[in-house]
């Protein structure tokens, strides 16, 4: 897998998800805003550069927004709680 969207991903006391080093976790960008629980994480494959993406600033802690760019142009991918 390069890309997985999860929903409801398993938090620690210190409001962190688990992965391993095969993985860059996105977290929604408003995480630590109201202090609510992240209920979404992106998981983006280490393999893809981050180069080839970023993080979309989006008001909420439900949604976590990226972008990619690759030779076909721009994608944007939403993962909504």
């Amino acid at each position: 897998w390069d890309i997985v969207a999860l929903q409801e991903p398993p938090i620690d006391a210190v409001g962190n998800t688990k992965a391993n080093s095969r993985w860059r976790v996105v977290y929604p960008t408003h995480k630590l805003a109201k202090g609510e629980k992240t209920r979404a994480v992106t998981f983006i494959n280490s393999r893809i550069s981050t180069n080839s993406w970023e993080q979309v600033n989006f008001p909420s802690a439900d949604v976590v927004v990226t972008r990619f760019r690759t030779s076909a142009g721009l994608c944007t991918l939403f993962n909504v709680y």
